[in-house]
């Protein structure tokens, strides 16, 4: 199982995983390949002609050596720069928006489908040719997922969250909805239906345990998940 897979909650599933376009690697390419074109002048071209013609310094093969040595800073560098931008993902799950960075240090940014409230594409027009930009999801919260800079493919990953966000909210839509949680209407105070097996004699802290559960998962909001909590610790 991947890291990314086992930040998902019981029942949630990736829709879509995107990165940053391959365009934010382009300056570290450029500038690197730069390096590396003066270290292959300075080793060839500049210190070949001067070792011949001084054979008696014999310090001069040495620092061409070393400047062969020094290839392995660009070129660790673009590398590093590469895996960087490898590591850093973003998703959208069944119930979530989210944003995971960070190579040995793991760092996890997420938000609620139900907090989505509005979501700007921003594309200029070399972007637009290229296929990536700028992706606002405006929320009900600061924190979460706010800014996409420089996504790849930004109108797939936009109708995609799009769809799963209706998904939630309309029952025709089979494909994207989230599974049902049989405990969820009770945990939040409604009645169950006869005959479906959670009963008022159900221990209520199991409940609170579920309940938690399910907002630690995104399918309900903190608010819901207090209001039902102090309904269930009432009942002890």
């Amino acid at each position: 199982m991947g890291y990314v897979e086992s930040l998902m909650g019981k029942n949630e599933k990736i829709l879509i995983i995107e990165r940053k376009h391959w365009t934010t690697l382009l300056m570290s390419l450029l500038v690197n390949l730069f390096l590396i074109i003066v270290i292959l002048l300075l080793w060839g071209p500049v210190l070949g002609p001067v070792i011949e013609n001084n054979k008696n310094l014999e310090f001069l093969p040495i620092v061409r050596s070393l400047l062969l040595f020094t290839l392995l800073f660009p070129v660790g560098r673009f590398g590093w720069d590469f895996i960087q931008w490898e590591a850093e993902q973003y998703l959208v799950t069944s119930h979530r928006v989210m944003q995971t960075e960070g190579i040995v240090n793991k760092k996890t940014t997420d938000s609620s489908l139900e907090k989505v409230n509005d979501i700007v594409l921003t594309q200029s027009f070399l972007g637009r040719i290229l296929g990536y930009g700028d992706l606002e999801i405006v929320t009900g919260s600061d924190l979460g997922v706010n800014l996409l800079k420089r996504l790849a493919h930004p109108i797939t990953f936009k109708t995609t969250l799009l769809d799963a966000k209706a998904a939630m909210h309309d029952p025709d839509i089979e494909d994207l909805r989230p599974p049902a949680v049989p405990v969820a209407g009770e945990l939040l105070g409604v009645k169950p239906k006869a005959g479906s097996g959670t009963g008022e004699d159900e221990d209520p802290l199991k409940r609170i345990a579920e309940l938690d559960n399910l907002r630690k998962s995104g399918a309900i909001s903190d608010a819901e998940y207090q209001a039902a909590k102090a309904r269930l610790l009432a009942k002890i």
